[in-house]
């Protein structure tokens, strides 16, 4: 089978499935075309594909940077959804890893209703049997749903008060990463991180042809850590360690502040609530 001609070349210069899979392919030997590759070689690039990709979503601690690991503002979408009257609980984005910041009223809403704050699923279920009633909601938890292990568990957002009507909520949160497929060829981050998916996917294959890092790993690092600077300017956050003074580290004050740590009766919108911790 000829090598040429290729197909599936982007119009623009962004980095996509097929280009990696061409790349992938041509520095293990196997060609540029990926429809020349047997079975054994086509499942050995997508397994570096998907391996290479879940690193660079996912990205190692860089010493350099100091001990913390960075999180993709790309991976950060917002979600939106409407309550129902009586119902506690909803099914979160099938993406959703975790809440950033509190959920928000939309702007009809906001001018009187103030972010429903988080707490643990432990002390909302508590606050059910407490104080049942139904209102405005001013708390939330997430909690994972029920799972047999035959799909990918997914996350319950919980309310409290019980909504008594519907309201229109905002939030942000930390995805969950998708594979690259010929379906889905695009990741995420646009032009500007499409290099470091190749990096990433490259310095995989290297380790898996060599058993070591080499080049390949070092040109990951070096272009991850471009990309980190890039990212960092745009507001992304980092999650650090538990060390003192290291950031996303909470004390038992701002646990308090953030209605972490509850003593005696719990307060919401200055009315009290008897029976708190």
């Amino acid at each position: 089978m000829s090598t040429y001609p290729i197909g599936n070349r982007p119009n623009d210069l962004q980095i996509d499935f097929f280009y990696i899979q061409r790349q992938v392919g041509k520095y293990l030997g196997y060609g540029y075309n990926a429809k020349i590759f047997d079975d054994e070689q086509n499942e050995a690039v997508l397994e570096i594909i998907d391996e290479g990709v879940r690193q660079y979503y996912y990205p190692p601690v860089i010493p350099e940077l100091g001990p913390s690991v960075h999180e993709w503002s790309f991976m950060r979408p917002v979600g939106r959804m409407t309550t129902q009257a009586n119902t506690r609980r909803y099914n979160l984005p099938e993406d959703f890893e975790r809440p950033i910041g509190d959920l928000c009223y939309n702007e009809t809403d906001n001018d009187f209703y103030s972010p429903v704050k988080w707490a643990s699923p432990t002390r909302l279920l508590k606050l059910q049997y407490q104080t049942n009633f139904t209102s405005y909601p001013q708390w939330a938890a997430y909690e994972p749903s029920e799972s047999q292990g035959d799909g990918p568990q997914l996350q319950q957002l919980v309310l409290h008060p019980t909504p008594d009507s519907e309201y229109e909520l905002t939030f942000q949160y930390q995805a969950l990463a998708h594979r690259l497929t010929e379906d889905h060829p695009y990741p995420l981050g646009n032009q500007s991180h499409g290099p470091g998916f190749l990096a990433s996917c490259l310095a995989i294959a290297e380790l898996r042809e060599l058993g070591d890092e080499g080049p390949m790993h070092s040109r990951f690092l070096q272009t991850l850590i471009g990309n980190i600077a890039r990212d960092e300017v745009r507001g992304a956050n980092v999650l650090g360690y538990n060390s003192n003074g290291q950031r996303g580290v909470r004390g038992r004050g701002m646990l308090r502040d953030l209605g972490g740590i509850y003593y005696q009766d719990p307060t919401y919108g200055g009315a009290s609530y008897p029976g708190g911790n």
